[in-house]
C-alpha cells in the first residue's frame, strides 16, 4: 500500500483506498521510534511539525523506503530469480541492471523527453489515452525485446504468461515503482516472493518514507488547498491525484469489459474519445492545483528532512 509523500504520477491507490487507518498507525510507529532514538520533533523554523530524524534513522528515498544499495540488491537478485525462473520454463531472459530499472520508472506516467506540461496535454494521465507500454518496454532492456522479437507469435504468447503470469501488464518495473506487486504472476512473482517481504509483495506495505514526510503539517495543509483547487475547477476529488487515476481506470474497465481498446468502433469509440479528452482537462487542472499549492511545500518539507528534494 503505498502513500507517496508526493504524487509521482503514478497509480498508487493506498491512501485513498482503505489507508488511511495503516497510515495513523504507521506516523504512530515512526514517530515513536523517532523520540525514542534521541530524534528531535520540534517544530522547524518554518513551522513544521514533521519529525526531523538524524541522518543514521532516515528511511531510504527509494521504493518501500530502500537504500540506494538495499534497491539495488533487491533488483538484482529479483532479476537474477526471474531469468532463472524463465531458463527452466525454456525461455532466454537477460537480467536488467538498476539503470535499465530506473529508466523504465522514469516513465510511469511521464516521458523523459518531454516537460511535465507537455506530456499533459497530449496524454494526461495516461490512463485512458494511450495503450502502449513505454515503462514495461524500456523496463525489459533491448536484450530481452530482441528475444522476444524473434519468437513466433504462438511462443510470445507463451513467453508473456511465463513472465508476467495473467496479468501481462503488471511488469516488474512499474509494480516495483508503485511499490505492489500483489497484480503480478509467473516468473516475477516468482521471484519478488522471495526478494520483498509479504507486505510489500500484497501491497499492505505503507512506506516509512512517505510516512515521514506526509505527517508534516504543511504537507496536510497543502493536500488540502489542492483539493479545494481541484473543487473550484469543477473536480470533487478529495484525497490526492490517485483517486483521479483510479476513477479513469474504473471507467475505462467498465467502458472495455475485456475489450482491446485499439478495436473499439461506433459509440464506444465515441465514449473512449469523450474520456480521453476529460481525462486531460483534469490532469491540466491538477497540474495546475500542484504547482499551486502542493510542489514548493513538498520541496521544502523534504529539503529540512533529507537535505534535498526527492524528485
Amino acid at each position: 500500500m503505498s502513500v507517496k509523500s508526493r504524487t509521482k504520477e503514478s497509480a498508487s491507490s493506498g491512501f485513498n483506498r482503505g489507508g488511511a487507518a495503516v497510515l495513523v498507525a504507521a506516523v504512530f510507529v515512526l514517530t515513536a521510534c523517532s523520540q525514542g532514538s534521541g530524534v528531535s520533533s520540534g517544530e522547524s523554523q518554518s513551522g513544521g511539525a514533521a519529525p526531523q530524524p538524524n541522518s543514521t534513522s532516515l528511511p531510504g528515498t527509494k521504493e518501500f523506503g530502500l537504500t540506494d544499495v538495499e534497491f539495488a540488491d533487491h533488483v538484482e537478485k529479483a532479476q537474477s530469480l526471474i531469468a532463472s525462473c524463465m531458463s527452466a520454463a525454456g525461455f532466454e531472459y537477460v537480467p536488467v541492471d538498476v539503470a535499465t530499472v530506473e529508466a523504465g520508472q522514469a516513465r510511469v506516467r511521464h516521458d523523459p523527453d518531454v516537460t511535465r506540461l507537455e506530456f499533459k496535454q497530449k496524454w494526461g494521465l495516461a490512463v485512458t489515452t494511450r495503450f502502449d507500454n513505454p515503462v514495461r518496454d524500456t523496463g525489459l532492456g533491448p536484450q530481452n525485446l530482441a528475444i522476444f522479437a524473434h519468437l513466433s507469435p504462438v511462443d510470445q504468447v507463451a513467453y508473456d504468461r511465463t513472465l508476467f503470469g495473467k496479468n501481462t501488464k503488471a511488469d516488474f518495473v512499474f509494480s516495483l515503482d508503485e511499490e505492489d506487486f500483489s497484480s503480478t504472476g509467473g516468473c516475477t512473482r516468482a521471484a519478488v516472493a522471495k526478494v520483498f517481504t509479504p507486505a510489500q509483495v500484497s501491497g499492505t506495505f505503507v512506506n516509512p518514507k512517505d510516512v515521514l514526510v506526509n505527517s508534516d503539517r504543511r504537507i496536510v495543509a497543502a493536500r488540502q488547498a489542492w483539493s479545494q483547487c481541484m473543487r473550484a475547477a469543477g473536480y470533487d476529488y478529495v484525497g490526492d491525484q490517485d483517486e483521479i487515476i483510479s476513477d479513469f481506470e474504473d471507467r475505462l474497465d467498465k467502458l472495455l469489459n475485456g475489450a482491446d481498446p485499439t478495436t473499439l468502433t461506433g459509440p464506444r469509440l465515441v465514449t473512449l474519445h469523450a474520456m480521453q479528452a476529460e481525462e486531460i482537462r483534469t490532469a491540466l487542472a491538477d497540474l495546475d492545483c500542484q504547482i499551486k499549492h502542493t510542489d514548493s511545500v513538498y520541496d521544502q518539507v523534504e529539503t529540512e528532512v533529507y537535505g534535498h528534494k526527492l524528485n
